[in-house]
This record gives C-alpha cells, sequence and structure tokens, in this order.
C-alpha cells in the first residue's frame, strides 16, 4: 500500500451534497480533495447524451427554495436558469401550475374527473392550502426580519410571526404521518387518493407530499441541462483551487489512521473527511479495532435498514419537432393515463410474497398493469432548451416509481435485458394511445435505467433516490429542528451529507447537509 498525499479536508462522493461542502470548504482556504466515483461528478445529477439527443439521467429539474440562485450569484457561476412550467394531466385533463391560484384550478380539474365527491375534494384543497401557508413562514417569508419594515414595527412583528412559526411547527410535527392515512381523513375516494398521491413514495409524510404544489413554482431548468449546472459548479471548485480525483471508488474506511483506501490501493490521510456518498456503503466498509457499542448499534441500525423504493426510467428519440408536442403539453408533465390508479393492483410486497408460485406470464402481465395504471414524469428538454435534440426532432424521458427488490429477482431469473424491453414498449404503447398518439411509430431509439442501472452508477443501495424507506423507522434524523444533528457520526472528524443523512431528502437537503458538515469542520478551527 502507497501513502498519497495527506489533506486537511477529504470529501468522498461528487454529488450535490459533496460539491456543496467542498466549494464551501475551498473558499475558505482550505485544502479540499474530491474524490468521485465515476468519470464526471453529479452522482444523480447528471445528463448524458446519445446521437445528438441529450437526455437527464437524475432529476429533471432544480427547486430554487431560496437556494439554488443565490448560491450561484455567490459563487459568482453565470448560467441561465430557464422556465420550467409544470403541467398536471389525468385521463383528457390538464392544467398548468401557474402560482398559488392554479391549486383551485387544479380542484376545478378534479371535479371533472369526480363530480360524485366534490366535498372531498375541497378537504383535500384546504389542507393543500394551509400546508402553502405554513410553508411561506418555514422559509421565512413572512418573517419582518426579511422585510423592509419600519423599525419600531419589527418587534411587534416578528412576536406575531414567531407565534405562527410555532404554530407551523407543531402542524409539520402532527403532519408527519404516512400521507395515505392523512388523505384517507379527508376523502373515501381511494381512486382519487391515489390520483393525488401515488407518485409519491410509499409512506411519505403528509406535509412533504401536499407541499409540492407549492415547490412546482419554483421548478426551473438551467440552459444546457442538469449536467451543465454541476459541471459550472465542479469548474468553480477547481478555480477555487479545490482537486477532484475522477474514477476512484473508496473502498475501505479507517477511523483509527484518519486514512481511507481506494480500489486499486491507494491511501488517502486526512484531518477531517466529509462522507457525501451511500451511508450504507460506509459502514459495510468501515474498518476500526477498537469495540465501540455506540458504532455497532449505529452500524446495525443502518445495515438493516431500507432505502425507498426506485425509479424506471425511458429514454425516447422521437421523429417529431417540439412544436408538436407543444401543442399536446409543456416540457414537464405528471401524466395518469387512467384514473382508477395503481389503487386494485396488487403492491409489490404481494408479488413478492407469491413469486415463485407466479409464471413469467403472470409476471409480465403484471407488470404490464403497473405500467398502465401508474402515473408517469414526463421531461421533454427541448421544450425548455431547444438544444436538446436535433433540430426538427425529440428527446422525451418518462420515469414512473419502481421497485428494486422486483428487478433484481428478474434479474436472478435471466430476463433482464427481455424485461427492459417489455418495459420500454408498454411505455411507449400507453403514451402513443393515449397522450402523444401515433409517437409509436416515430421512435427513432429507445432507451431505460432500471433500479439496478441507479444502484451500479452511483453506489445508491437499494437503487434509491431518496435515502430511506418511509415503510420502515427511520434510522436518521428526520426533524428539521436538528438537522444540525444529521450531518455527525461517532467519529470527532467524520461527517456524512446528502440524502442517506437526512429524511426527507432533497437537492434542498443535500445543499443543507453539505453546508453544516462544511461549518462544523470550519467551528473547530
Amino acid at each position: 500500500m502507497t501513502v498519497s498525499n495527506k489533506y486537511e479536508i477529504i470529501v468522498v462522493g461528487g454529488g450535490m451534497s459533496g460539491l456543496t461542502a467542498a466549494i464551501s470548504l475551498v473558499k475558505e482556504g482550505k485544502r479540499v480533495l474530491l474524490i468521485e466515483k465515476n468519470s464526471v461528478c453529479g452522482g444523480l445529477i447528471s445528463s448524458f447524451e446519445r446521437d445528438g439527443f441529450r437526455f437527464d439521467a437524475g432529476p429533471r429539474e432544480l427547486v430554487n427554495a431560496g437556494m439554488i440562485k443565490p448560491m450561484l450569484q455567490e459563487l459568482g457561476i453565470d448560467l441561465k436558469m430557464l422556465p420550467n412550467p409544470v403541467t398536471l394531466a389525468v385521463e383528457n385533463e390538464q392544467i398548468i401550475v401557474e402560482g398559488e391560484q392554479s391549486l383551485y384550478k387544479y380542484a376545478e380539474m378534479l371535479k371533472r374527473i369526480y363530480p360524485e365527491h366534490p366535498e372531498y375534494i375541497d378537504n383535500i384543497i384546504h389542507e393543500m392550502q394551509k400546508i402553502i401557508d405554513d410553508m411561506k413562514v418555514l422559509y421565512g417569508v413572512d418573517n419582518p426580519l426579511f422585510q423592509k419594515e419600519k423599525k419600531h414595527l419589527i418587534v411587534p412583528l416578528f412576536l406575531k410571526w414567531l407565534y405562527k412559526f410555532i404554530r407551523t411547527m407543531y402542524r409539520i410535527k402532527k403532519l408527519n404521518q404516512p400521507y395515505e392515512d392523512f388523505l384517507l381523513k379527508l376523502s373515501k375516494n381511494e381512486s382519487l387518493n391515489d390520483i393525488i398521491g401515488q407518485h409519491f413514495f410509499r409512506n411519505t409524510p403528509a406535509f412533504f407530499a401536499l407541499s409540492y404544489f407549492a415547490l412546482f413554482n419554483d421548478y426551473m431548468y438551467p440552459e444546457g441541462g442538469m449536467g451543465n449546472f454541476v459541471g459550472k459548479l465542479v469548474e468553480k471548485f477547481k478555480e477555487l483551487g479545490g482537486e477532484v480525483k475522477n474514477n476512484t471508488t473508496v473502498t475501505t474506511i479507517n477511523p483509527e489512521y484518519n486514512s481511507i483506501q481506494t480500489q486499486i490501493g491507494e491511501v488517502y490521510v486526512y484531518e477531517n473527511l466529509i462522507w457525501a456518498a451511500d451511508l450504507k456503503y460506509f459502514y459495510k466498509n468501515l474498518k476500526t479495532t477498537a469495540e465501540d457499542k455506540k458504532v455497532t448499534r449505529l452500524k446495525n441500525k443502518i445495515l438493516s435498514s431500507k432505502g425507498a423504493e426506485s425509479v424506471f426510467s425511458v429514454f425516447l428519440a422521437v421523429d417529431e419537432p417540439p412544436e408538436y408536442f407543444r401543442k399536446v403539453s409543456g416540457g414537464h408533465i405528471f401524466y395518469t393515463p387512467f384514473k382508477r390508479g395503481l389503487l386494485e393492483l396488487k403492491n409489490s410486497d404481494d408479488i413478492l410474497n407469491k413469486w415463485t408460485d407466479l409464471t413469467k406470464q403472470d409476471k409480465i402481465d403484471w407488470l404490464k398493469e403497473f405500467i398502465k395504471y401508474n402515473t408517469f414524469e414526463i421531461s421533454i428538454p427541448s421544450l425548455r432548451d431547444q438544444t436538446a435534440s436535433p433540430e426538427g426532432k425529440t428527446g422525451i424521458i418518462v420515469s414512473y416509481l419502481f421497485y428494486h427488490d422486483i428487478t433484481e429477482r428478474i434479474a436472478e431469473e435471466g430476463w433482464y435485458d427481455e424485461f427492459k424491453l417489455i418495459m420500454e414498449d408498454e411505455v411507449v404503447s400507453v403514451l402513443s394511445e393515449h397522450f402523444y398518439k401515433g409517437i409509436r411509430d416515430k421512435i427513432l431509439f429507445k432507451l431505460s435505467a432500471t433500479p439496478l442501472t441507479i444502484e451500479k452508477r452511483v453506489l445508491s443501495s437499494e437503487g434509491s433516490i431518496v435515502g430511506w424507506s418511509f415503510r420502515d423507522k427511520i434510522p436518521v434524523e428526520n426533524h428539521i429542528f436538528y438537522l444540525g444533528k444529521a450531518v455527525q457520526t461517532p467519529f470527532r472528524n467524520i461527517f456524512t451529507t446528502g440524502k442517506w443523512v437526512y429524511s426527507p431528502a432533497g437537492i434542498p437537503t443535500a445543499i443543507m447537509t453539505g453546508r453544516i458538515a462544511a461549518k462544523a469542520i470550519l467551528k473547530k478551527r
């Protein structure tokens, strides 16, 4: 083994949280090495090109949430953010989310689809409006300290806001229950409840799930694609003096010697380590001779927990111009082909319990039904950035929630490639028959990414894109009051960040935890 240079700080994982932490530290004059498994940084946030078509492999947009634009301004990064209006579509009905008032257009749309139960819809919309109001308090929109008020009014206005803030935190705690259970208190129409919530992970906390209508208004798309956004951050990190080592996988973490080892035997020594990668992987590869009950308990808790559902994504190149698709929808759509939804379909647990008793055709039939009644997230990059596709042609990305364990079973049975083709063809069939009619005959090529693709590419346990499953007890911090604790580990000079350390996760959480970890290191000095 050879020991490479010693570093003041090493960051493992070049995704959003790792990049945020690394840039925050190098700005303060620290010597930082960023280690990334893949040839490019970004983790789940990435883009790729095929025959002139640019596709986003992970998130299809950025949620500003008061963070992205200020961060770019602070770093002096000139990157144009393009509008990203969201369309919500069910069967033949659709609306474009344009501001808070669209919530009531959404209600009208739902009442046209479910005319028999307007009172259920009113109940749900009322709660969604309350959550939107809570978010304004939570993110400081109503905080007088952020407003230009007369000085003599600040104290009484702040006290009024503080009361609202405490009330909001109480409501958030109260809404920390599965959205499925919460919706059942508001509506007895399970189809309606399914349509509103089935594009969320099972047992997602109600506050997090139902707040998304407000977040839709904050979506934006970086010019040049999601990968370009990450590329700009990496450029700035290097410009500030940071060092990036790509194509490098850490295989051992040894806290006793403040060292990590890579797949080719290189050893790096650190003063402080930020682990911005998979938390299960960290504890699986943690080597320590000292017996510590606290470490052992935490390790067992992490390794026995499961990640949330994953996604299946289909990438389509279509021989039609963007204008063809603009006539039907916008560039970012949540589309449910049938209002029946998934409610009558056996879930993954039921299927897995009967797996060995099912024929291959039974499994294929279930897969097709699952796709048909699911909710698709459809992204058309060239409707936001015309450089994303060759002239006169259009690239489409279609994603829906899917399960790692089912994908793994299919791979073990030896029909993984056939499975991918079945899934791709069924997506094309549904879209061609019900939304973008006739595109089946215009497909130039199609490819897909499964939960196993995600697991392999970014070493994400169970192929999860948001961290821990909400169906089990979450093994990490999930209360916003204690977000600062999320980055702590049993080791004084090792910190963790990203989607695995705080739940619910997302790009804003990745940024926040990255900054918190960086501040924790800076405070030590």
